[in-house]
């Protein structure tokens, strides 16, 4: 299936944090953004994060916030050599700006096998008539 840009969206996934600052921002999971007729779709990989570390956040119904932290498992730091270290762990973030109108009242959200998904429903815009004068 071929891939779309669609410009009803827009990700902030760190363009606005300089080099060198720290943003408490450790990772950014991968991430699908869905529209089917009645809903958008938004789905994030999460592998090894448990959903009480995960907060959802829709901010003035148009920018959707996923942020948490995946913990590293505990290990003895002094017996333990890494030769492969491409995990990731530590506080992730991700900002959606959504260009569709959304009903803000129905909004579901669930975690299976790593993935949490979150949909919420359009609503459908009016298309108001002004008479010219």
């Amino acid at each position: 299936m071929a891939k779309k840009n669609y410009p009803f969206f827009e990700i902030e996934i760190g363009k606005n944090f300089s080099k060198g600052i720290s943003t408490n921002v450790d990772w950014e999971p991968r991430t699908n953004i869905i529209e089917t007729k009645n809903s958008l779709i938004v789905e994030v990989e999460l592998p090894g994060v448990n959903k009480e570390d995960v907060s959802i956040f829709l901010q003035s119904s148009r920018e959707l916030i996923i942020k948490g932290v995946k913990k590293q498992p505990k290990t003895d730091k002094d017996q333990v050599t890494y030769y492969l270290f491409e995990r990731e762990f530590g506080n992730f973030y991700k900002h959606i700006v959504i260009d569709i109108f959304l009903d803000t009242s129905n909004i579901k959200s669930a975690m299976d096998n790593g993935v949490l998904t979150v949909k919420i429903a359009k609503k459908n815009s009016k298309t108001i008539s002004v008479d010219i004068k």
